[in-house]
């Protein structure tokens, strides 16, 4: 009888450990990122699903990783959907809110490819509505306001995404192109001159610049900006963009030459 009785206290015991280990979520995780390491993505999903299910429906982890194995599976608007319900209970996830930023940002430069102006404006704003300090979302909607005429905007959509990375030269050059069609000229030569310190060889940076010079009056250092705006041109091979900049330096040397203001 008591050896029975033993029997039946080792048989609930270990009834009680399978359980405890099937009620423990890590356990589901560790086993699914298994499977997901051996691309077997149905039964990573099944984990996952029994967390959810079973377990807690909450569960942050769980849905991360079943957007995960969705995307690698590209049902990329059943991942997106895991992504935000990852974002609902845990607002600041870095791997959802990576994943759905750029998301938005690529689907933004895809609808500006086929002119759908609107609907990439909208998307950069997705973008920033998922993560505000995207310094790409910033850029791009910066070149949509640009793109309508509004500058304002879009130079402080510029400036924004320059404060988040400041070695986004494209940043830099456009927020220039924004100040000189403004007539805001000392700032586009700021701007200018911040391209130039990155790439010493831009000649766009350089033409730009020595645009901004010419238009503030300072037109020794026009001449000699231009002269090395036509050089690095030249040895890309684009005569045709080489033609402004040599043409207002001409301009600029005979007005010198005549004694001109």
């Amino acid at each position: 009888m008591k050896r029975i009785y033993t029997s039946l206290v080792v048989l609930v015991v270990s009834f009680s450990a399978m359980g405890l280990l099937a009620a423990n979520p890590q356990n589901h995780i560790d086993s699914g990122r298994q499977f997901e390491s051996e691309m077997r993505w149905g039964e990573a999903m099944a984990e996952y699903h029994w967390i959810l299910t079973e377990i807690d429906e909450n569960h942050v982890e769980a849905h991360y990783r079943l957007g995960v194995v969705r995307e690698k599976l590209g049902a990329i608007e059943d991942a997106i959907q895991s992504y935000k319900t990852v974002l609902q209970l845990n607002p600041s996830h870095p791997g959802a809110k990576s994943f759905l930023e750029g998301y938005y940002v690529n689907e933004g430069i895809a609808f500006r490819r086929e002119q759908q102006f609107d609907k990439a404006k909208a998307a950069f704003q997705q973008a920033l509505q998922i993560n505000g300090s995207s310094a790409a979302a910033h850029f791009e909607l910066g070149q949509e306001f640009a793109r309508q005429g509004q500058l304002d905007q879009a130079i402080q959509q510029y400036q924004e995404s320059i404060r988040l990375d400041p070695n986004k030269s494209t940043a830099h050059t456009r927020l220039a192109a924004a100040y000189t069609e403004k007539g805001q000229y000392e700032q586009a030569i700021q701007a200018y001159q911040e391209v130039i310190k990155q790439h010493p060889r831009d000649p766009a940076a350089h033409d730009g610049l020595g645009v901004a010079y010419s238009k503030t009056g300072q037109r020794e250092k026009a001449i000699e900006t231009l002269g090395q705006a036509v050089r690095f041109y030249l040895v890309r091979g684009e005569r045709e963009q080489a033609r402004p900049a040599y043409e207002l330096q001409k301009k600029l040397l005979a007005e010198k030459n005549s004694g001109g203001k």
